[in-house]
Order: structure tokens, then sequence, then C-alpha cells
């Protein structure tokens, strides 16, 4: 900041006033602009400047007309001036030296263009240049005059002139009660002369703004320029004056830092013309070094077509000595080799500020024709007039005979081009052909999938059918006969067992039937699309509806919908769409051991709708983020990470088909705090009608009573489930020991029924760590379990497999009646 130029940051408004004008007039002027100085010219020069200072050695001593009298009487003359191109830090400097408040600036003929005061000085240099001066204390005058109230005004005045101070402190017991200022007398007299018998309780400034002697200075001067003041008066912890800090005192308290600036600044401009002429000295060395050196032939000539340098290199080119063709006319050096004039002279009027002139020229050496490109560029002085030329000229004689080689290379490269092309084009004809037999025989594995698949699935349908009416039947009619006969028992809870994997199995291969036939009709082109405008809210319902089932048995997985208002509408196959969201929702269902699966539809942009699945689970590798929407393809484990994830690995591939086919884009990506977020995007329709997001489910009755189900079987969880919902219980479900405990802690159910054989933590382990705690030890357990090891006996019921539905409901009522 010190090192602008004042020209560049004083304001150029200069008030100006004749010597012969009375001071009055002055007064008058300073009270009015609220300034503490006027510049006195004549034409525009100072003679003089006249300040408060002035002013109030003039009322102490002169008579009472003094108001009267020329302004020339009152000025400080000569005027301490500096130029428009001094810095700021300079002007700085000069100040600090005369110990001035003022300084007039003048340009190159001595008018005056601007004012510099220390206020100006201290805001341009910036308050953060104070921070070299710690705290007030250190700067601060501490000879303060401090008065009586009750002496006249004049005799205030007369003080202040004797002594050379801008202030009087009014103080009582020590502690400032008013102040009176060189600009309150300058007012005062420009309203009375004559002073009269005022006395300072008459005219003070009051209350007096102070400041602490522990403030750093800048706050101080922030003080100062905001309530447009030049003094602050510094008081202790009791309030009693300690000195004065003036905006003089600040730009003392600046000098040692800006004379050593300033110091610092000419020697670094020493410094630095001295590292110009060496580098001046070194580049022309370098620059000469360079010429000398360079391949490239170089001569230069003046306004008057003298040669004036030629370098080892042209030397060479031309045959011609330096020293002999230095001074010499460039015409006759051309033609010496034969070159016309009106050739040389064509080629120097083609050149131009702007444009340079290229040209080719043979030479005959070791009796070899060498070919040369040269060019011809002008020397310019500062008003751009010609001052001579520059000839450069390369000898291209290889550089050609490669160029030739390369053409005769070129050529071969082209016949030898067309001949692989059309050996291509045969392999090209090949490979169609090759894709055409791949293509019938990929017709052939699709027709005969879906032959195979519509062959398989009536037989299924029947064995599915009657292996549930058998179970119907045996559990209703066989398994009662059973009685206490162990070994009867035993085999009817196998048959029950195996008509349960029968049904099972059976369904797990009707879907992989059913995907293989979704697959191949898309692949084969005969998939039947039943297309229509749809909203993607009622899908997503329709798909949340259909896997509610398995979210319903699993408390600590929620199943959340985040509709929009309005929902976008895209044409397609309602049936399809939610195909895709079933089979992601059943993924996310899998892989999920704990936390939320959030289904959300959006419109990131006009015509796109946007459909994301996220789920907490384990999250899916960067590597293996495009590999799973291949078919066949299984890249994730189960949530136990123990062994990989049962399923054919075609239903991310078929969702990818489908959603291709509507011209959209299906992808996963990491989700935003743990786990996966599958998203596809499909374009909108224009015309379709706002559809309105489904209404939120009714809460569940919470009045039931709660049953915990806990069973790793996803079959007996399924089973009991639905059988304790259909006798009006509440039911919630947990796959292993731990996320029992969970549940529990979270739900509070009254009756928990406990499987023993389980993953991670078994039931016993789960039942004495409920046992252990005193909020969830009240809660009745009932063991059902299907090995013949003995229970614990903290269980407040056991149940064996085959699960008798009639015992387990009434050993539920009894231990809930016993609970109350």
């Amino acid at each position: 900041m010190g090192d602008r130029l004042l020209a560049e940051i004083i304001t150029p408004d200069v008030i100006f006033i004749a010597p012969d004008a009375p001071a009055s007039l002055g007064l008058d002027i300073m009270r009015r602009r609220g300034i503490s100085c006027l510049v006195v010219a004549e034409a525009g020069k100072p003679v003089g400047i006249v300040t408060e200072r002035n002013v109030l050695w003039a009322a102490a001593h002169t008579g009472g007309d003094f108001a009267q009298r020329p302004i020339s009487e009152l000025m400080s003359a000569p005027v301490v001036t500096v130029g428009e191109e001094a810095s700021l830090v300079e002007a700085y400097h000069l100040l600090a030296q005369k110990r001035l408040r003022h300084l007039v600036m003048v340009d190159e003929a001595g008018t005056a263009k601007g004012v510099l005061t220390q206020s100006d000085l201290i805001e341009r240099l910036g308050y953060d240049s104070l921070a070299e001066i710690k705290r007030v204390s250190e700067i601060m005058t501490r000879e303060v005059v401090a008065v009586d109230g009750n002496i006249t005004v004049r005799e205030a005045v007369t003080r202040m002139a004797d002594r050379s101070i801008s202030c009087l402190i009014v103080a009582r017991d020590g502690r400032p009660a008013g102040i009176i200022t060189e600009r309150d007398v300058v007012r005062l007299l420009s309203e009375s002369p004559h002073l009269g018998r005022l006395r300072l309780y008459d005219i003070m400034s009051c209350p007096v703004v102070c400041v602490e002697a522990d403030r750093p200075v800048f706050e101080a001067a922030l003080v100062m320029r905001k309530r447009r003041m030049r003094r602050l008066v510094v008081v202790d912890d009791d309030l009693r004056v300690m000195g004065l800090v003036t905006q003089s005192d600040i730009v003392r308290g600046l000098e040692s830092k800006y004379v050593r600036t300033l110091k610092s600044a000419l020697a670094e401009k020493d410094e630095a013309l001295r590292v110009v002429g060496k580098s001046l000295v070194e580049k022309t060395m370098f620059l000469d070094n360079l010429l000398r050196c360079a391949e490239l032939g170089i001569a230069a000539v003046d306004e008057t077509w003298r040669v004036t340098y030629v370098n080892p290199a042209a030397e060479q080119i031309f045959g011609v000595r330096a020293g002999d063709a230095a001074g010499r006319d460039l015409r006759e050096l051309h033609v010496r080799h034969g070159v016309t004039l009106a050739r040389l002279g064509e080629g120097l009027a083609a050149v131009t500020p702007t444009h340079s002139h290229d040209f080719t020229f043979s030479l005959n050496r070791d009796d070899a024709p060498r070919l040369y490109a040269g060019r011809v560029s002008g020397i310019y002085d500062k008003e751009g007039a010609p001052s001579g030329y520059v000839l450069m000229a390369r000898d291209e004689t290889e550089r050609r005979q490669a160029e030739d080689a390369l053409a005769r290379l070129t050529r071969n490269l082209e016949n030898l081009v067309v001949e692989r092309t059309r050996d291509m084009d045969h392999k090209a004809r090949e490979l169609e052909e090759a894709n055409q037999r791949l293509r019938g025989m990929d017709e052939i594995k699709s027709a005969f999938l879906s032959s195979v698949s519509h062959e398989l699935r009536t037989p299924l349908t029947s064995l599915l059918g009657f292996s549930k009416l058998i179970s119907r039947d045996f559990s209703r009619h066989f398994a009662p006969l059973v009685g206490e006969d162990p070994v009867l028992a035993k085999r009817a809870a196998r048959i029950e067992d195996n008509l349960r994997v029968l049904s099972h199995e059976g369904e797990r291969l009707a879907r992989l039937l059913n995907d293989f036939l979704d697959l191949s009709r898309i692949e084969s082109g005969r998939m039947q699309w039943r297309d229509r405008e749809t909203c993607l809210t009622d899908v997503v319902q329709n798909a949340v509806a259909a896997v509610a089932g398995l979210f319903s048995g699993r408390p600590e997985i929620d199943l959340e919908t985040r509709l929009p208002e309005t929902s976008p509408v895209v044409l397609a196959d309602p049936d399809r769409l939610e195909q895709v969201l079933i089979n992601l929702l059943g993924n996310a269902a899998k892989f999920t051991a704990l936390g939320a699966v959030t289904v959300t539809v959006s419109e990131p942009r006009p015509g796109t709708a946007r459909v994301a699945v996220v789920d907490t689970g384990p999250g899916i590798a960067p590597a293996d983020r495009e590999l799973i929407f291949d078919k066949f393809r299984q890249v994730r484990l189960d949530p136990e990470g123990s062994a990989p994830s049962k399923g054919t690995g075609l239903g991310l591939a078929i969702c990818r088909e489908i959603v291709q086919h509507y011209g959209g884009h299906i992808w996963v990506e990491p989700a935003p705090a743990r786990g996966a977020a599958f998203v596809f995007e499909l374009p909108t329709t224009t015309g379709g009608v706002a559809c309105q997001p489904p209404a939120p489910p009714r809460p569940r009755d919470r009045d039931k009573p709660l049953v915990l189900v806990v069973d790793d079987d996803p079959a007996v969880s399924s089973f009991l489930i639905q059988f304790l919902e259909g006798e009006g219980y509440r039911v919630a479900a947990a796959h292993d020991g731990a996320s029992a405990l969970s549940a529990a802690e979270r739900l509070r159910p009254q009756a928990i029924t406990m499987d023993m054989a389980m993953p991670g933590m078994d039931g016993r382990a789960a039942i004495e760590a409920l046992r252990r705690d005193p909020a969830l030890a009240h809660i009745p357990v009932i063991v059902i379990t299907g090995h013949d090891a003995p229970p614990p006996g903290s269980a407040d019921a056991v149940l064996h497999k085959p699960l008798d539905p009639t015992r387990l409901l009434a050993a539920i009522e009894g231990l809930l009646a016993e609970q109350g």
C-alpha cells in the first residue's frame, strides 16, 4: 500500500483562499466544511497554509479584530509541498520528519492538486499497519494540561497557544469531565471573534471519548475515524487521566516502520538496477553465443542496406567472412551470387511490420547443389520507422530428401493398406457369416429354453399343487394320530419336512423357469409388451405391497417409500416395471440385515423419471457394479458373508433388458451412508395425467398382543407369522439371537418363540441374555425345537417340531394369562 503514488489516492478537492481575503471568511469556510486547513493560493499556486493552530495563535496574541485582518497575516509560509510522483510512504516520511499535520501536493507546474492530512495517511496506510505498535500506552503523550472549567475561554486559548497544544482537558478529581480543542475554538471564533467572558463549562465538549492505556492502537485509530476525532483521552482502570493519544502520536509511532520500509524500497531499487544491468550484460553475451552457435544463418543490414552482422553459419552458407561482409552494400553481395536486383527489391518490398517474406534458393557446395529456405523480416524503431532487415537462412537439403523418402514410403504404405483392406473385407465377410450362424444358434437356444420351460412348468404346477394338498391333509388327518409314539412322531415330522422341502424347492424351480422364460422371450423378441401411460407411484405401491411379506417378519428392517406430490408418467407395461421393482426389492431384502430399504421416485431433469432402491446392506465393490447385470453373474455374499448367495443370476439381467427396452438406463452406485443404491431412469410422456402418490398405510393395531418369532428358517418363520396373525396377534420376526435381543429391547413383545439352532448367537445364549436384562427378564419365552437336547431351564414352555399350532396357541394364551 505504501508504494502507491499520491496522485492515485488523493482526491483532487483543494479549497483555496486568496491572501487578501479576511480571516473571518476563512474561519467560516473551515467551520462549514469541517476541515482543518485552508490553502492560501495565487493563480492556483500555494503561497501559504492556514491551520487551526494558526487561528488559535492569532486569537491569543492579536487583538479582537484579528478576524477582519487579511488571511495572509495568519498563514504559515512557505508551504511544504510534495510532487504527484511521490509515493505514500515518502509523503509519510516528510510529514514525520517536519512534524507536520498537512502536506500540499502539487503538479509539475506547481499548482496545488490536493492536501494529505494525518487522517488520510493513517487510513491509506491501512489500520493493519498499526499491528506493529502493540498498545496505546506505547505512543501516547503523557504530559496533559488539565484545567478548571471555571476559567474563561480567552484564558484557555492563551494557554493552548503559549504551550502549542491542541486541546485542554477539564478534569474533576483527576477524571475527564470535558475537553476543548482547536476545532472548538475555530467554531467559536467564527461565531463570536471577541470570545466574551465565556467559561470552559459553557463551550467544552462532553462527555469525553476515552480509551484505556492497554487497548491496541488500531482500535483507538478506528474509534477516531468513527467519531471523526483527532485525539482520545487515555485513562486507567479508575478512569483517571493518564495521557492523550492523537493522530500525530500514531503517525510518529509508525515512523520507525515506514522509514525502514522507505530505505528498504530504495535499496531494493538500487539492487534491482544492478541486477538489471548485470542481466543485460549476461543476456547480451548469451545472445551473442546463441547466434554464433546457431545452425541458422543470420545476417543483418541497416536502413542503407549496409551489412552490420553475419554469424558463422551465414558465413558458411554464403561463402563470405563476416569481416569482409561488414559495411558492404547488400546489393553488391547479391549481384556477386547472381541474384538480380529486381528480385532483391521485390523481396524487400514484401516486408511489412506484420509480415515477413519467405523464399527458397539453391547454392552449389562441394560440387553438389544445396537447397536453402530463407526469411527476411524488418527491423523497426519505436515510431514504427524501418531501420534495417534481418535475413535467416536454413539448409533444407536433408529435410527435402527426407520428405521425398517419406513420400515414397507413404505411397508404398498406401499400396499395402489397399491390399490389407481387401484382406480385411474378406475377413469381415467371414466374420459376418459366423455372426449369422451364432445368431441362428442363439435363436435355437432361445427356442429350446422356451420349449423346455413350457414343458416343465405344466408338471411342476401339478407337483406343487399336490404337495400342498398332501401337506394339508396329512397335517389335519394323519399327524394327530401319532399320539405319544416317538417313532411315529419322528416319521410324521420327517414327512412334513419333506413335504415342505418339496413345496419350497418346487417354488424355487418355478421361479428359475420363469426367469429363463422371460429372458428367452426378451432376447428372441417374443415378449408381449402391454404398454400404456403408467403412473410410477402406482407401480411402486403395487411392488411394495407384493414384497411386504419379506419385510413383515423382519422388524429390524424398515421398508420406506418417498414419493413426490405429483407422480411422473411413463409409457410402459406396468407389469414389467413391477417385475423390475420386485427384483430390486427382493435383492435388497435378501442382503440387508439391519436398517432400511427405501424406494424414491423423482424427476432429476425435465423429461426423465428416476426410481432408486437404496438399502443398508454390505454394498457392492466398484469392480462388480457393472458385472452384476450380466446373465448368471453373482458377486455378493449373503448377509453373514459365509456362503454364495442363492439364485439364478438372471434377475438383474432381466431388469436391464426391460429398462433398456423403454429407452432407459439402470446402474448401481454406493448409498449415501452404507449399502447400495440401484437406480433406473425412464423417459416420461409429455401429455400424461398427473398422478398422486398412494395414501400411507394405516398404522397397526397396537392393542393386540405382540409375539416375537425367532427362527433362522424362512419357511418356519413364515408359517408362524401367518398362523399367529390369523389368530389375532401382532407378530415381529428375528432371524438369530442377536437380532432377537435388539428387537426385544426395541419392541418389548408380550411373548417370544425361540428356535434353538441358529447361526451366530443360538437360542440358548439368547434366552440367557434376556434373563440377565432386568427390563426383558419378565417376557415369557416358548422354545420351539426339533432337537432332542434338553432346552434351557429358564424357558417358560417347550414345543417340539413338527409344531402343533393348537398347542402353540394354548401355550401362548396360558403364559399371557399368567402375566395378567
